[in-house]
């Protein structure tokens, strides 16, 4: 008997908004009142698909198939499988926390209240040669949402990522 197992990448993003929460004069992120908080599955592009399978092979390059950042932007466009950037990027971060469960890898990104500000619409997980500017490494994961994030508001983005 012959058995298919299709291993196919997919996730979902939690995405958490507080208000910033100030103690004593110190800012204590975590601490703020929920705003909003919700759970979207993602887009698991085809670019990132490839840099797994490279990943896979042994022959890695520039980080292949390691994801390092996180980034945010405003544009409506849909996700699609051949996207490669967001279509307007406005700010990246790196991971915050890392960890992996089995199959499931999660990737937290926690954006102060002085970043990430505006109305956004996008974000994105990105590795290989990504570094601190816009649109640069490869693209794995992309998310549309709408979502306003003020000064006095913090962001936490959790992604899981699923091998299965």
């Amino acid at each position: 008997m012959k058995v298919n197992d299709i291993m196919k990448p997919k996730g979902a993003c939690t995405i958490v908004i507080r208000e910033g929460y100030t103690k004593s004069g110190k800012k204590a992120y975590f601490r703020g009142r929920i705003k909003s908080q919700d759970r979207i599955d993602n887009t698991f592009v085809t670019v990132g698909k490839n840099s797994i399978a490279s990943a896979l092979s042994g022959v890695e390059t520039n980080n292949q198939g390691i994801i390092t950042y996180c980034a945010v932007g405003t544009s409506v466009v849909a996700a699609t499988l051949a996207d490669t950037t967001l279509t307007t990027e406005i700010f990246r971060k790196l991971i915050s926390v890392r960890s992996v469960s089995g199959k499931v890898a999660t990737f937290q990104t926690f954006f102060t209240t002085a970043e990430a500000n505006g109305t956004l619409r996008e974000c994105g997980l990105f590795g290989d040669s990504a570094s601190s500017t816009a649109n640069s490494g490869t693209l794995f994961s992309k998310l549309a949402i709408n979502r306003v994030k003020s000064a006095s508001d913090t962001l936490t983005l959790s992604w899981d990522i699923t091998i299965g």
